[in-house]
């Protein structure tokens, strides 16, 4: 028993020591149980303490710490404090608090989080706070400009010139966007940015020769963010991110908005584009496509509520959008015609479909005229005539590029996809297919148990059986014209006339029940029959009295009535296209959807795909005239 009480002593004492070693590890090592939000609230408030704890600038804790954006922050009555392990905590107050908080702050803005504390600049009675985003923005405080954003090549260049204390001053403005330029005011002059040709120019013009070497380095994020900015940012037409850029090709991004998109390369920059614009581009292939990236953002194309988009092919290709005709491409020869005469608000006024092809020629119609091009000949011809010699000797980009867009692309919404590509919707007809076929299935079972029921009047049925009885070829051939009627029960003689209606059928009989009785039915009707009793034969109609287009049975016959001597409302063309069908004077286009009548401008150029009777009847089926 001593030896037991002794070992049990033993285990106890080893047992204790393993616990008390275990709990000096966890003491000795409290890192390694330490969350995120502990190692930010732990660093948020040794900024605090440095900065005064409760009675300095910021005041006491205002609530706990909470996630922000990728860190975390902490509220004080005089400020907040911003953490990231890769910035360090960081102090803000004031104007330029309020400031980065109207940007959307650390979780909705793209400056990022604050680099250093707030501090004081160059510039007397200046405050200023650096951030994290990685064109290097900067938010600067006075008391006369406020708090004012510099960023990117802008802010490159006010720092190659002296910041705040070189002869640019200090900011007076946010920057500002027109086209491919940025620009930003200071007090001491201007700055602007092209960011195709990556170039500057200076107010006064001397100080843009200092920044000839500057160089701006290509950032895929800083330009989408600033494509975002320019279009309003998330209170512009885009409104909000969905989800993170993603890769097209081989140094393409693309990011989606709630809005529309954002496109960007190298060669081409970030561009924006939204609405109908980029359901056209997509409809086409989108950055796959032959139009390749945009090249510019959408902006205004010079018509009322007009947009357009320019696009990287050889061939130069836009897209201009307006209420009256939608998204058309214009491209190649067509373009550099339209441009030269004028664009959007010259004689030729807006695009109004595609252009075609045939053959040589090319042609594509706008709102005031039509323009073809003659591949071979290598020269234009217009409507109005007195247009083309505008267009001799014109230079022609991309004459090797695709000149025609594919057939209805407008239509197409497979993104490349083969047609027996699985889709989820093919649920939506496989479903009642298959309940089609088990209800056939069903059916089938269910009268071949009745057959083996009905299995001794089989004999006794066949010799009233006609050669035709089973005939489902012929049944189902053209408009079953081939199809004869059938006895309704085993019994009854073919072919029988049958002159008393459905609801006068004498249901008195009994049915027989044994093949005697079956045989006797058959001799009493025998007996009955018409063509027995008169001398005179039952009249049978003959395949030249019936119309197998009309009388489909008793009590289907189809009564057609005379044919109307009016004909239809349209009619479609005849073998020579230019020719109007008799009656038929209103030439339609379906791909523009308008319509000419006789003697209006473009009636005879135009190329009619359905001609109609009146104008109202192509007004009726959606056409609009064409000015």
């Amino acid at each position: 028993m001593k030896g037991l009480r002794s070992a049990r002593r033993t285990g106890l004492r080893r047992l204790a020591v393993g616990l008390l070693a275990a709990a000096a590890l966890v003491l000795a090592a409290p890192s390694a149980w330490a969350t995120p939000q502990d190692d930010a609230d732990a660093a948020i408030t040794a900024a605090w303490l440095a900065a005064g704890g409760d009675t300095g600038p910021l005041g006491p804790k205002d609530g706990g710490v909470y996630p922000a954006g990728d860190g975390f922050g902490q509220n004080f009555p005089g400020g907040k404090i911003f953490f990231t392990p890769a910035t360090g905590a960081h102090v803000m107050t004031g104007a330029i608090l309020d400031k980065y908080m109207s940007l959307g702050g650390p979780a909705d803005g793209d400056l990022g989080f604050p680099t250093i504390d707030e501090g004081a600049g160059k510039a007397e009675g200046s405050r200023n706070t650096t951030f994290s985003a990685p064109d290097n923005p900067v938010i600067f405080w006075t008391p006369d400009t406020g708090a004012r954003v510099v960023r990117g090549p802008i802010n490159a260049a006010w720092d190659k010139l002296g910041g705040s204390a070189g002869q640019l001053g200090v900011p007076s403005d946010d920057e500002t966007y027109r086209g491919n330029l940025v620009t930003q005011k200071f007090t001491g002059g201007e700055v602007t940015y092209d960011r195709k040709m990556k170039t500057f120019t200076t107010v006064p013009p001397e100080l843009a020769g200092q920044l000839a070497d500057l160089q701006i380095p290509d950032d895929p994020t800083s330009a989408i963010n600033a494509a975002r900015r320019a279009a309003g940012g998330p209170l512009g037409p885009l409104g909000a991110a969905q989800g993170e850029p993603y890769k097209i090709g081989a140094d393409g991004l693309g990011q989606n908005f709630a809005g529309g998109k954002i496109f960007y390369s190298p060669a081409t920059g970030a561009n924006v584009v939204t609405g109908q614009v980029l359901a056209k581009y997509e409809s086409v292939g989108g950055p796959q496509g032959d139009l390749g990236l945009p090249t510019s953002s959408e902006e205004d194309g010079g018509l009322p509520n007009s947009r357009i988009s320019t696009f990287s092919a050889k061939d130069e290709p836009v897209i201009f959008w307006t209420p009256d005709y939608g998204a058309v491409i214009v491209r190649g020869p067509m373009n550099a015609a339209w441009q030269k005469l004028g664009g959007a608000t010259g004689p030729l006024g807006a695009p109004v479909a595609d252009q075609t092809g045939s053959g040589n020629a090319t042609t594509q119609r706008f709102s005031g005229g039509v323009v073809s091009w003659d591949r071979a000949k290598r020269s234009f011809s217009t409507e109005p005539a007195n247009l083309a010699s505008q267009l001799a000797g014109l230079q022609v980009p991309g004459l090797d590029a695709p000149q025609v867009p594919p057939a209805n692309p407008q239509a197409s919404d497979t993104k490349g996809r083969n047609w027996f590509t699985w889709s989820w919707w093919w649920l939506l007809a496989i479903i009642p297919v298959l309940v089609l076929i088990g209800l056939v299935a069903f059916a089938v079972m269910r009268n071949r148990r009745g057959g083996r029921d009905d299995h001794t009047f089989d004999a006794e049925a066949d010799e009233f059986r006609a050669p035709h009885d089973d005939q489902s070829d012929e049944l189902f051939s053209a408009h079953y014209a081939q199809a004869q009627p059938t006895p309704g029960n085993p019994w009854e003689p073919p072919h029988a006339p049958k002159p008393e209606s459905v609801d006068e059928a004498d249901t008195t009989r009994e049915p027989a029940t044994t093949p005697e009785a079956v045989k006797a039915l058959a001799a009493q009707e025998d007996q009955d029959d018409t063509d027995e009793v008169d001398t005179t034969p039952t009249q049978v109609p003959t395949s030249a009295q019936r119309d197998p287009l009309t009388d489909t049975g008793r009590h289907a016959r189809i009564e057609v009535d005379e044919p109307s001597p009016n004909g239809t409302a349209l009619h479609l063309p005849l073998d020579d296209p230019g020719e109007a069908p008799d009656g038929y004077p209103i030439k339609a286009d379906t791909r523009s959807g308008l319509y000419w009548v006789p003697g209006s401008t473009l009636y005879d150029e135009a190329r009619a795909e359905i001609w109609f009777v009146s104008e109202e009847l192509a007004r009726t089926n959606g056409f609009v005239r064409a000015n």
